[in-house]
Order: C-alpha cells, then structure tokens, then sequence
C-alpha cells in the first residue's frame, strides 16, 4: 500500500465510489474470463520463515512452487499483528482501525456495512466457501449475516493430526469437496485458513520429526537455549504440516485443470507467536510471507522489494475479477506487480507501509484496556509511536486472564510457550531480553532496519536520528489522519466503548460458524 495524500485518497475514494454506484457489482469480464480466488492463510507465521525466502530452518516446497511460478514479495507487511483486525483487513481492503469492533480480537463484526471482496464476489457469481480458521476469533452471527465473513464453512472433513496440538481438519479434502460441490463451474472463491503453525504446540514434535535444533535460527530478541531452539523446531514442524496441506490444495487444482485459471494467495495473518514478534510492531510481528501466482496471466519467478500490505490483496481480487473497488478500501491493487516482468523495486511510491494495533488479547491489562500503537515502516526504518506509554505493552503481570497452561501467569499478549517462560525464568541473568519483551516502553521508537534488522536499539532519542524521526512521524500521522484513523481523530475515546464491553476472553464472542 503506497502512502498518499489527503487529496490522492480522497480522489480514489469518490471516484472509485462513483464507479460502483454507477455499475452496481456487475463486472467487465464475462463468466469465462473471470478467474478463481484461493486465499491461504497461516496462522501466525513470520517472514523469512519459507524456503523461498532462503530459511534453513523449514521445508516447504508448495509455498516454493507458488513463489517460483508466481510473484514472490519480499516485503508484506500486516494491517494489524493480531488475528482478527488483521483477517478482517484481508476481507475488507481497509485498515484495521476504520473496522469498528473487528479491529480487536475476541470481539463482534460490527452490524454496519463494510463492503468484502468475499460478499462481492458472491453477489456475481461465484461461489464462496472456506475451512478451517476464516474470519476470528470473534463472533460474526451477531451482526446479522448468515455465513461467516470468509464465507460459507466446509470442516467436515477430518484427518488424524501428527500432534494433540495440531488440528484435524483436513484443509485439502474440505477445499476438494468443495470443488466437487461446484457441479455448474462457477468461478469460485476460497478461504483456505490454516490453523497452524499457532500454539499451543506438541512439545519436541519438530525433534520428533527430524527437525535438528543446530538448524534453527534464532532470532536476536530471543536466548539461544535448547528450550529456545526446540521451540523454534516446533513451531518450523507446524509450518512444514501447512506445506503440506497446500501442496495437496495444488495438486487438487491441477487435477482438475483449474491451476492456471486461479488466483492463488499465499500468506499469514500475522507473525510468529513469540515473544516481542505476533502483537508487537517489530518485524517478526508484522513482516509475512506472501507470494502469488495466476498461471494464465503472471510470468513467474519474479520477487518484488515494494512494501504492501494486507489491505492491498482485497483490491487486487476485485481488479483481478472485473469488479470496481469501493471507495472505502484503503488498500491498492497490486494488478501492476502481477502483470509486469519486473523485479526488486517495481513501483517507486510504494516505498512504506503502515501498520498498528488496539488491542490484542482482552483480560491483558485492567478493564480491557490496549496498548493503542501505530508505526511506518520504510526499507530503512520502522517508526512506532505508542499512545500509552505508561502501560505494560504486553499486558501486566500477574494478568487478570491467561491460559491455564501458561506457566508466567501475566503478561497476557504474549502466547505461553517455552520461550515466553525462558525469558521470564531467566530475567535475572538475561535482563536485556526480558526488557525487550515485557518492559516497557517510551512514547516513540526509531529503528535503522539495516544495522538493526531485529528492532533492539532504539534510537528516537538520538538527536543524530532527530530529523528522520519528526519525517516519519509527520508522514504517519498525515496517513492517519486521512485515513481517518478514529485514534488520532478522536483520542482515547476512540475505541473505550468496544473496550468496555469485551474486557475479558470470551464476553459475547462465543465462536460460531465453524472453526475460529
């Protein structure tokens, strides 16, 4: 998503609306032309985790496939690193904040309008389904609709999983019976929403199945520690289970002769759920994999250094199926990158994004209460600014709620596993790392990505970085700003309302509609 003006965007929202008011969804290719949509989403799974991108720690050659024979982005970055706002952002093209109570997890799609690609297509046309994890978790029924954001469930189908933690549904059989179901050949669009590689996980499941921990590599904000690395071959054994599943998805599509004619998305919804990477704005939070390939109309084995976004893949379908995009995406197509030859920096404005969060987990702090953080981030730095500063970014400890199996008991943004324990056991002999996730942290942050690629040295307070940072954040708050982002139009009152009424687990937002 390039940035742009208050004027550039308030063009393309009134022309686009014109556009759509004055076609209806109709689209401008006929039904033979239009393709097909497969939309893969990992849960939880951060950039360069993908032996596309060069990763040593994990397998996975259907992602390979989709990279070598389509355009593979090097720089995808999320709406939101939480599940919900950031699947919510996928559906809808927007950012995350313009998507009322969606723009937290465990809450309701709100009852008002918001125009997905997935309602639109289905009002042309195709037919629309999805497994596993679609839009969540959170409660859709409530705003009224009869199927879930993604679309029509199919989780009827079930395998037995290699681990307790690993779930049953057969992602692959389900989007087969779906094809088969598709008697008339409707142009179809699916939501393939695989639940892995998110914790809880088996543990020593990645030794079990040959993973070695001398291959992982670990990151700077974690201890090297066997529990660490065991952890981390964990959590590459669940992406190489995903592998699989997509490497069926393919399979089954070729069969059929319907590989070319589809549009297939590859990505995650946000990063790895460990500490200081899923809902942190570092880049092991917000940095994903995403590659894309459309046999009949991309030449492939392409990578593209552009920064985009979740909001950009809403827009992109639209444009890909003849359908107008509504005035409200604050997304942009990413057409150009597929049809042109090009490689490494394809479009020159789009040279940042921008991302942020409200809340991740409600029960983290007092009355439900977020840690609001918004950031911009360039190919050479990431800017955040925190709204709250005086809070615990990561919830506090003791926390209100937490998971019986989290042995920390507090610090509630952060999944229990063997790392987040790791870092709290060892607080004392590593306090530097203990800092870096649950300390914290100053009103703005300013990383240089070159020398410090895992975000670790803060340097908004280096008057050497003084202009770079009052740029960046003048260019984030004019994005915010006319975006209409209601945490810089309304201050803290923005979101108090949703807060208040889903300040714990599980208050009004009982899964419904299939797996969440």
């Amino acid at each position: 998503m390039a940035l742009m003006n208050r004027r550039q965007f308030l063009q393309q929202s009134l022309g686009a609306a014109a556009g759509v008011a004055a076609l209806g969804l109709s689209s401008c290719l006929s039904r033979g032309e239009r393709p097909n949509i497969l939309m893969v989403v990992t849960d939880d799974q951060s950039y360069p985790h993908a032996g596309a991108y060069g990763s040593a720690m994990v397998s996975t050659p259907a992602f390979d496939r989709v990279a070598r024979e389509g355009v593979l982005f090097r720089n995808a970055f999320v709406s939101a690193p939480s599940c919900c706002p950031a699947r919510g952002s996928i559906l809808s093209g927007q950012q995350f904040y313009r998507l009322r109570e969606a723009a937290m997890n465990h809450t309701v799609w709100p009852t008002q309008e918001i125009p997905l690609y997935t309602d639109m297509l289905a009002q042309t046309g195709y037919k629309v389904g999805y497994t596993g994890k679609g839009w969540g978790p959170g409660n859709w029924e409530v705003s009224g609709r009869t199927v879930s954001p993604a679309g029509q469930a199919h989780n009827e189908r079930t395998l037995s999983p290699p681990g307790s933690e690993v779930s049953d549904i057969d992602y692959a059989a389900n989007f087969e019976a779906f094809l088969d179901a598709n008697t008339d050949d409707s142009p179809f669009c699916f939501w393939a929403g695989v639940i892995e590689p998110h914790r809880a996980f088996n543990p020593g499941i990645g030794v079990k199945n040959g993973k070695k921990l001398a291959d992982m590599v670990v990151p700077a904000f974690l201890p090297d520690t066997p529990e660490t690395r065991g952890d981390l071959a964990d959590y590459a054994f669940e992406i190489e289970w995903f592998d699989q599943q997509l490497g069926r998805m393919l399979a089954a599509l070729e069969e059929r002769r319907l590989l070319n004619d589809t549009v297939i998305f590859v990505t995650s919804d946000n990063g790895m759920a460990f500490p200081r990477a899923k809902g942190n704005l570092y880049d092991y939070g917000t940095r994903i994999p995403l590659a894309v390939r459309w046999g009949r109309r991309t030449t492939g084995g392409r990578t593209v250094d552009d920064l985009v976004g979740h909001c950009d893949l809403a827009p992109t379908i639209l444009e890909a199926t003849g359908l107008r995009v509504p005035g409200e995406m604050t997304g942009t197509s990413l057409m150009y990158h597929l049809d042109t030859r090009a490689s490494g920096q394809v479009d020159p404005l789009r040279d940042a994004v921008v991302f942020g969060i409200e809340r991740h987990l409600p029960g983290s702090r007092p009355e439900g209460a977020g840690y609001p953080s918004r950031a911009i981030r360039t190919a050479e730095y990431l800017y955040i600014r925190n709204f709250t500063p005086d809070r615990n970014p990561v919830g506090d400890h003791p926390g209100i709620s937490w998971p019986d199996d989290d042995p920390v008991k507090g610090y509630g943004d952060t999944d229990g596993g063997r790392s987040k324990s790791a870092i709290f056991e060892g607080r004392e002999q590593d306090p530097m790392r203990f800092e870096a996730a649950f300390g914290k942290r100053p009103a703005e942050e300013l990383y240089k990505i070159s020398d410090d690629p895992f975000q670790m040295k803060n340097l908004a307070s280096d008057v050497a970085y003084d202009s770079t940072r009052q740029t960046l954040s003048q260019r984030l708050m004019t994005y915010l700003r006319d975006t209409r982002d209601p945490r810089v139009l309304d201050g803290d009152d923005a979101f108090a309302e949703i807060t208040r009424r889903f300040p714990v687990l599980g208050s009004n937002t009982k899964p419904v509609g299939g797996a969440q």
